[in-house]
């Protein structure tokens, strides 16, 4: 019924409206100098009225109204009669009525739009506000891990340089060492070779050998007739026969180095016999020997190449 009311009041005028306005607005004008002038005539007469109390007791009696005369009627006023306007047909405002209604409509689903853009807009802010936030956490925690990771890894430089050094300083001591070692032994060899010179310089006055001898003996020997079997005779005693067929008499080529005092210091085979077993058996007789006994003239030579078969 409002929105009837306001889109009517609202609604265009029609064709009669000027008219009924005019004649509206006359009538008003009309009994608005009618009142004037009744209020002026009214306001001549003196209306006021006595009243006298007496207090007879403590709680005071109210009196009965004077009676008052009624005030006379206004004079009539004579007014122009009022012409008659034709009578208007009946406004159809239904268009109207819904137009304002889809108006109204159009304005509150505006409102509502409105509403929720400024929602989501709140909305997207505070997922913008934590979105920065969590990426600035994330920044400091990036940071923080490559600050770290950057420390162990210049730790673990420092660490390898200072394990470097120590590693070069000991690779260089025992350099040093290795090289003061072999300075020794090149200064004993030098030393022994002087010695050797010397000897040789001091025994040639008694030297035998002829003018074409290369050696440095004062006489030529070597070892007697009978040496070898001597030695033989020392190690087949500790030799352990493999089973080798009768038929078969494998050859072994010993090339043995032993000191002065006959003590054996080294050994190894120069013609190996084909067979591994007297090979080795060979070689561990001779181990067990030890030492070997002095020729007729109370020496041992430096090297000796000995021959050893199974049947002989």
């Amino acid at each position: 019924m409002t929105q009837a009311v306001l889109a009517h009041e609202f609604a265009p005028p029609t064709k009669h409206s000027d008219k009924r306005a005019f004649v509206f607005s006359l009538g008003v004008h009309l009994l608005l100098v009618a009142a004037l002038t009744w209020g002026v005539s009214w306001s001549t007469r003196d209306n006021s009225v006595a009243v006298e109390a007496e207090l007879w007791q403590a709680t005071p009696v109210l009196a009965a109204p004077k009676l008052v005369e009624p005030e006379p009627a206004p004079a009539p006023v004579d007014t122009p009669k009022q012409a008659k306007t034709p009578e208007s047909k009946p406004v159809d405002n239904s268009q109207t009525i819904r137009e304002a209604q889809l108006a109204t409509a159009r304005l509150k689903k505006l409102e509502q739009e409105k509403l929720e853009q400024d929602r989501q807009a709140r909305i997207l802010q505070e997922n913008e506000r934590l979105k920065k936030e969590k990426l600035l956490k994330e920044k400091a925690e990036k940071e923080k891990a490559e600050k770290e990771k950057a420390e162990k890894e210049k730790l673990a430089k420092e660490k390898l340089e200072k394990e470097k050094k120590t590693k070069e300083k000991a690779d260089q001591q025992k350099t040093d060492k290795d090289a003061a070692r072999a300075k020794e032994i090149e200064g004993k060899k030098l030393d022994a070779m002087r010695q050797d010179q010397l000897k040789r310089m001091a025994g040639m006055a008694g030297a035998n050998g002829s003018a074409d001898s290369t050696g440095t003996a004062l006489r030529s020997g070597g070892p007697s007739a009978g040496y070898a079997g001597r030695i033989k005779g020392r190690v087949k005693p500790n030799i352990i026969y493999p089973d080798i067929s009768p038929s078969e008499n494998p050859m072994a080529e010993v090339s043995v180095r032993v000191s002065p005092d006959g003590t054996i210091l080294s050994r190894h085979l120069t013609k190996p016999s084909g067979n591994a077993s007297w090979d080795a058996a060979v070689l561990k007789a001779i181990d067990k020997t030890e030492k070997f006994p002095r020729d007729i003239d109370g020496t041992v030579p430096n090297e000796i190449i000995i021959t050893f078969k199974p049947n002989e």
